[in-house]
């Protein structure tokens, strides 16, 4: 998400359900508009997501309600309010100690707008430029073990996220990561077709399609790019890309410190193809915990060695 230009969105100091008094502007999506909120009854800050398709709305003279822009875009505003709104409903079902905190969704202004607690932090992109890529086992026990329980917890619910990159993970003033945004979000075991939402560098081949299959190997595909940018600095190149010619490098190109059986295994997690793909999250879990160990090893031998 990036920051978006003041006149769009709502009036600060603006006051929803009675109960919120929006204070900035803190990101934007094609779909929404994200606040920092206040909480009259107790002064507690608060996130809110306001629907806002920018493509297709505009706001009424009133600066506040959202109308759509075109009579021809009319059915497909009605569409994405509704995948809004399900985003809402996935959230509802949602309580894990690594995933942003649901705390109610309401319809005003013609729109939808969830409401999530707040986190004192940073997104992962920009915590990753607090460390050389070579300074970065931490990320194994402190960031991904816990990114990959939640997950898990998702899975077993038959959710999938359908959106992990680095600016949909917050990481808060304690260092514990945080998975955002749900607009991408379905019930994959009961969907008969799937939106199209992608991210460059993030989204396996399968997304960009409507009827294409989708499963826990789909979240796996966009960890494992995450993870690899985490490890690299680098974007992993676009699927798009890969189709013809694969010509991706392997993370080890990039970082040498990373074991050849991890990195190897997040080349695995980004195979083209799904059924090539790592197939389960448990994998990677033990390759993980594996590999932090191995570092605490040499960590502990480089120290006393070097009495």
């Amino acid at each position: 998400m990036q920051t978006i230009q003041v006149e769009l969105s709502l009036p600060t100091n603006s006051v929803l359900n009675d109960t919120y008094k929006i204070q900035k502007v803190m990101a934007t999506s094609k779909l929404s508009i994200v606040y920092i909120a206040e909480n009259n009854n107790g002064g507690d800050k608060v996130i809110i997501k306001e629907f806002f398709p920018h493509d297709i709305a505009l706001r009424d003279l009133d600066n506040k309600t959202v109308v759509n822009r075109l009579p021809s875009t009319k059915q497909k505003f009605k569409e994405l309010k509704e995948i809004f709104h399900n985003e809402a409903f996935i959230m509802q079902q949602i309580d894990h100690r690594n995933i942003v905190k649901y705390i109610e969704h309401f319809e005003e202004n013609e729109s939808i707008y969830i409401v999530m607690d707040y986190y004192e932090g940073m997104l992962l992109d920009q915590y990753l430029n607090k460390f050389q890529i070579q300074e970065r086992d931490h990320l194994y026990s402190d960031i991904f073990l816990p990114l990959m329980k939640a997950l898990c917890y998702l899975h077993k619910k038959g959710i999938l996220h359908r959106d992990i990159k680095p600016s949909n993970i917050m990481i808060d003033s304690e260092g514990n990561p945080y998975l955002l945004d749900f607009g991408s979000a379905i019930f994959y075991k009961t969907a008969e077709n799937y939106q199209i939402f992608t991210s460059s560098g993030y989204s396996p081949l399968e997304q960009y399609s409507y009827k294409s299959e989708q499963g826990v190997y789909t979240d796996i595909y966009s960890l494992a790019a995450t993870f690899y940018f985490s490890l690299t600095n680098v974007i992993p190149m676009d699927i798009s890309q890969r189709l013809i010619e694969d010509r991706i490098e392997n993370v080890r190109y990039y970082n040498k410190k990373v074991s050849i059986l991890l990195s190897q295994t997040i080349m695995w997690g980004l195979s083209v193809h799904a059924k090539r793909r790592c197939p389960s999250l448990k994998y990677i879990e033990l390759i993980i915990s594996l590999e932090h160990n191995i570092n605490r090893i040499r960590t502990y031998l480089k120290v006393n060695n070097s009495k």
